[in-house]
């Protein structure tokens, strides 16, 4: 079978332009795979995928997925709340730049979103308030694991009072109790840490502002004085 010469075939197969488009088709697949999710098990051993890992399963390990579903990261030190990883992978994005002028930006940021040292404090309240949400959830599910673990064990004395024995089941619920409650007084830790660096973010951003507002009226009076 004879072919004929089309030149327009002969353009796009050179192979600079293959290498192009090969090249063209890397880059689109590696953008698409760039994207960040999480996958965790529940008290269960259930997997779960999102786009965060909720609150009450902070302190579990979790795996980082990319689009593709491929794990790029396996976290098993949870001590490190999520927020402080994003924000570290954020800054890792960054270019760099230098102490000075990261402070200058800071400074910046801060007197435009704060006009007041009240304004701060608020942003500190609702931020706490927001927090206790969920430490009010590990709180009540301690309280019930706890409670649970009294009625247990209040059963299993009667039963062995009454020369009855315990069952396997019965034992393995206990346990199975005493997990859950070992589980929520991490949880109870990891929120209190938490709080804590949430307070002293906040302290910090109080003195700084101060320091800026206090420099700014004095270099007002100063300008005021030699006029």
């Amino acid at each position: 079978m004879n072919m004929e010469y089309n030149p327009a075939l002969t353009q796009i197969f050179r192979p600079w332009r293959v290498v192009l488009l090969i090249t063209t088709a890397f880059s689109l697949v590696a953008a698409s795979v760039s994207a960040d999710s999480y996958r965790w098990k529940d008290k269960d051993g259930k997997v779960h995928y999102g786009a965060v890992v909720p609150a009450e399963y902070a302190d579990q390990p979790y795996d980082v997925l990319n689009n593709a579903g491929m794990v790029i990261e396996h976290v098993e030190d949870t001590s490190i709340p999520l927020e402080v990883i994003a924000e570290q992978k954020i800054q890792e994005r960054q270019p760099l730049i230098s102490d000075e002028e990261r402070q200058r930006q800071s400074d910046r940021l801060l007197v435009i979103q704060y006009s007041s040292e009240d304004d701060i404090a608020k942003a500190l309240e609702l931020e706490i308030a927001q927090l206790g949400y969920d430490s009010r959830l590990i709180e009540q599910s301690y309280e019930a694991a706890n409670n649970a673990i009294r009625d247990q064990i209040r059963q299993a004395a009667d039963q062995q009072r009454a020369n009855q024995p315990i069952s396997a089941d019965q034992q393995k619920g206990i346990e199975k109790l005493y997990a859950r409650r070992a589980r929520d007084e991490a949880k109870q830790k990891v929120m209190k840490s938490r709080e804590d660096r949430i307070r002293a973010r906040y302290q910090t951003a109080l003195e700084r502002y101060q320091l800026l507002t206090s420099d700014a009226e004095e270099a007002d009076e100063n300008q005021t004085g030699n006029g």
